[in-house]
């Protein structure tokens, strides 16, 4: 989904660029999909109040997704 392209000064700099920009993507997805959770949260909120924390594994699932990303740019420094 997030194509990320790093500055070639940048790429000369890490161990693994590949992989960096693939952690990178991935927390984007990650806090994407975690702002989504929040967005249908808000919408549940006000129009059916007792089923609102329903999007909460979408939420953790996002930001799952944004720690993996985070693992993935740490082991490629």
């Amino acid at each position: 989904m997030w194509r990320v392209e790093l500055k070639p000064e940048f790429r000369r700099q890490i161990k693994d660029p590949e992989l960096f920009a693939k952690g990178i993507g991935n927390v984007y997805i990650g806090v994407t999909v975690a702002m989504g959770g929040v967005l249908v949260m808000l919408f549940l909120y006000f129009t059916k109040p007792e089923e609102v924390l329903l999007p909460s594994l979408l939420m953790i699932f996002g930001l799952g997704m944004g720690v993996w990303g985070e693992w993935q740019k740490y082991k490629a420094r």
